[in-house]
This record gives C-alpha cells, structure tokens and sequence, in this order.
C-alpha cells in the first residue's frame, strides 16, 4: 500500500502549527508521518508540536542558515521520511478531511508528477479574500508549494527543491518534474484553508509582491522559453482585467475594489 509522508516546514507558527497538525491527524486516510521541520523558531512552535509525538509526529531542526530560503527546510524534512509520496504542507495551513485521498487518487496516475492545491482565504478580511480570489484566478504552469505531494522517487531524481532559491523555488521544481516528461495537477476544488497574516493586511500583500518579483526575475532569467508566451497586451486582459471583472461579479464590490488595489501594485515596479 502507498504511503504518505507529511512534512511541514515552520518558523515562528505557534499560533498555526496545533491547528495544521490536527487537520493531518484528522485525515480520512492516515500518513505515514508528520515531519515538522523547525527552522529556527524562537516561539514556542517546537513545544507545540512536540506535544502530539505520541502520534506519530517527529520534530527535527533544519541546520542554520541565512536567510529565509523554504527550500531547506522542504528538502531537510524530506530526508528522515520514508514514505512513497511526500506530501508538503506549510504551517498555516488546513486542509479538509480529503486532501490525503485526493493526493492517492491523482499521484496514482503513473503521468503525474506533483499534485498542489491552491489555498483559501482563511482570514475573512477584504484583503486577504480579494488576495486569494486572484489567486484562484491563475492558469499555472506550475504546482505552488504551500500544499504540495510529489512522488518520492521523482523528488529524489530531480534533487529536491532548489536551495539557492529564496522564492520561486516551487516553479523551478515543478519545470524540471516537467522536463522529466511528468504532467502536474493543480488543484483548485479541494478546499485548504491558508491563515495569512500577510494577505490580510497591505503592507503584508506589498511584502509578497516584492517576494514574488524577486522571484520571477530569477525564474525569467532560468527559464526565459517559459515566459516568452506571455505577450504584455494579452496578459493585461487575461491576468488582470479579466479577473477583477469576475471578482466584482462572484464576490462583491468590496472585494472587486481590493482586487483593484492589489493588481495596480503589482504593476508598479518600485513598491
């Protein structure tokens, strides 16, 4: 029978990690494990997560390093596991009871690769529901890594996630699964909710787009075959218009306005 590994990188996530561990614990089908990568928090996160060892969670400390680089922690976790599919989870986030299932279902699927979810508002501010209606909005041409399951033979095979990275590294992970002639799934029904403090607040949403842009120029520059097929006009329509008309109709005026705000930030170059 298959096996689920579940790892979940954290740093700081007293407040989210009893949550997010309960949501895997709480899974129709059980993992395998739960690996929490602990990297480097000062909070009582460890102690928290410590407190469900007895059911089958493990706490291991990724090894010092500068900076915020999730790759590590990812990579670090994957290494004690010994389950057939890793299945990545972040800190802040929770899934529902089927997640694990729905991960079985499409990694068995010998063409598939990597099987990511795109989260839900789960702060219930104008913000952060407008932030991650736009990203619901998204064709992607990658598996982002927030909830993402990958078969363990083909994250061996490529190396993991790219450790140089800072952001990003979920797009060149799923590019060189891809290059192995692997499909990805990315799902937009199953229903994960994401408790971010960033998107519920502009300064934090500011703070994303910066990390993003960081990252997309390092990706551009990779992988410039990729991005050649998005023209400026029909990207204008297709990635922003379009989805502020659709936020205006299926979630409010409200939400239509802030969907406004945060498309016009991300075409500023200096925020």
């Amino acid at each position: 029978m298959v096996k689920v590994s579940v790892i979940i990188p954290a740093k700081n996530a007293e407040q989210t990690i009893a949550k997010t561990i309960e949501s895997i614990l709480d899974q129709d089908v059980k993992p395998l494990e739960i690996i929490v990568v602990d990297g480097g928090s000062t909070d009582r996160t460890v102690e928290i997560a410590l407190r469900y060892s007895d059911r089958g969670v493990k706490v291991v400390k990724e090894p010092p390093h500068e900076g915020s680089i999730p790759a590590i922690g990812r990579n670090f976790g994957a290494k004690f596991t010994r389950g057939d599919i890793l299945l990545f989870i972040d800190p802040d986030c929770l899934p529902e009871r089927s997640l694990i299932t729905k991960v079985l279902k499409a990694l068995s699927n010998p063409k598939v690769g990597i099987y990511s979810v795109i989260v839900r508002d789960g702060k219930g501010t104008v913000l952060s529901k407008a932030w991650h209606f736009l990203q619901l909005q998204i064709e992607y041409d990658f598996a982002p890594s927030r909830v993402l399951a990958v078969k363990k033979e083909i994250f061996d095979r490529v190396g993991g996630f790219d450790e140089t990275l800072p952001t990003g590294e979920d797009n060149d992970f799923s590019y060189r699964v891809m290059n192995l002639g692997y499909e990805i799934v990315v799902d937009k029904e199953t229903v994960v909710l994401h408790d971010d403090d960033h998107a519920a607040s502009l300064r934090g949403i500011i703070k994303l787009l910066k990390w993003y842009r960081i990252g997309k120029k390092k990706l551009v520059e990779r992988y410039p075959e990729r991005f050649k097929k998005y023209r400026p006009s029909t990207s204008l329509y297709k990635n922003h218009i379009l989805p502020i008309l659709r936020a205006f109709k299926e979630e409010g005026i409200s939400v239509g306005l802030a969907c406004i705000l945060i498309k016009a930030l991300s075409l500023i170059r200096h925020i």
